[in-house]
């Protein structure tokens, strides 16, 4: 018996249908608060050596270009508004009591670092190859090999704004993307997998839940059918990997690099290259599907490689309605990666006979704990 990601919060026989709403309720406020505290902490600094216009102009530029990697101020907000959310949703769980710590990260109750570090050999690859596709046009060698501003023009910003832009990039990025997985890949799917009884079906609904909001919240960026298409393949791709792996490692590394390329590549403000603009192409939608298939097929060649554990190693608690019976010796049978009800004292006409004086109680010691296999 085993339990897949999407079902771990019924390991705990504390988890309830109204506990994600609870999560659901403390993430928004979490996060309207967060954007009050994050608007000011920009805003009130300008504000006092700026003046009035500097707030106007700021607004200006936070409307114009949400996200302009050659705005190191406004990509950084834009950035840390973002951020603030995986905190959010960490204390989210906690708050609503939604299985262990760190449930979101993977079938261990942890990030599985050795895995992580295994990820990123097929993240690296994949990352060159989206590179000389997405950068194609932009070298030449006439003259030996050189930016091609013939064609995209000259950069706009000063080396000192370029190396900012890539220092925040780099620190921000993988949080960015880190917050935006355990969000759409990780609660979401937790909670749709768990409210649906039958376990196949939950999954299908879980994964399409979850690509159709991540796709659709791209829209207010102004993204086209193909550009919504585009993310929309990521996210499918994304969600399936989470599955097979049994955790978020290999999509959060996948996701930033991703983002980390594209910031990057446009930093340096190419006179001739329209960042502004959204629209999205089918060759575009297609190369994101063939690298984000690619990325999936190496990620399975190695989990089946180093023999990771896709699924939780125990089984759902069974459900009760009020409170944890009597007879079931209380908090350690609800314990994640116990032995459930199943090892629970046995109750006879009223007599409650643990079962230790049975079998020992080695076999319900060896129960107790997450599974950690090597």
């Amino acid at each position: 018996m085993s339990v897949p990601y999407t079902r771990l919060p019924r390991v705990d026989a504390r988890w309830r249908w109204w506990r994600p709403l609870v999560a659901l309720a403390f993430l928004a406020g979490w996060y309207v608060a967060s954007q009050f505290a994050i608007a000011a902490a920009y805003f009130i600094p300008i504000g006092a050596t700026q003046g009035a216009q500097g707030l106007v102009d700021l607004q200006h530029r936070l409307t114009s270009g949400l996200l302009d990697p050659t705005d190191p101020l406004v990509l950084s907000l834009s950035l840390v508004s973002l951020v603030v959310l995986l905190p959010g949703i960490l204390l989210a769980m906690k708050v609503a009591r939604i299985g262990p710590a760190n449930i979101l990260s993977s079938t261990r109750f942890r990030v599985r670092w050795r895995w992580a570090a295994w990820c990123l050999l097929p993240t690296v690859l994949i990352s060159v190859v989206m590179f000389f596709f997405q950068a194609a046009g932009m070298f030449t060698l006439a003259g030996g090999l050189r930016w091609n501003t013939a064609d995209i023009g000259q950069s706009t910003v000063t080396l000192t704004t370029l190396t900012i832009t890539i220092v925040l990039v780099l620190v921000l990025v993988p949080f960015q993307a880190a917050a935006e997985e355990y969000i759409f890949r990780g609660f979401l799917m937790q909670t749709i997998g768990s409210w649906i009884p039958l376990r196949r079906l939950g999954t299908v609904i879980a994964v399409l839940v979850s690509t159709v909001v991540f796709a659709l919240l791209h829209i207010p960026n102004g993204y086209n059918v193909w550009g919504i298409l585009d993310v929309g393949s990521f996210g499918l791709v994304a969600a399936i990997i989470v599955l097979r792996t049994g955790g978020l490692e290999a999509t959060v590394l996948q996701h930033a690099f991703n983002n980390i390329l594209i910031f990057v590549m446009q930093a340096p403000g190419w006179s001739g290259i329209d960042l502004s603009s959204s629209d999205g192409t089918w060759q575009g939608w297609l190369l994101t599907l063939a690298t984000s298939l690619a990325y999936w097929g190496m990620i399975e060649v190695l989990a089946t490689w180093r023999r990771l554990d896709r699924r939780f190693a125990g089984h759902e608690a069974p459900r009760f309605r009020g409170s944890v019976p009597v007879w079931a010796g209380g908090h350690r049978w609800i314990r994640p990666g116990g032995t459930g009800w199943d090892g629970a004292p046995v109750r006879d006409d009223g007599v409650v006979t643990p079962r230790s004086t049975v079998d020992g109680g080695a076999a319900v010691e060896r129960g107790v704990g997450v599974a950690r296999r090597p």
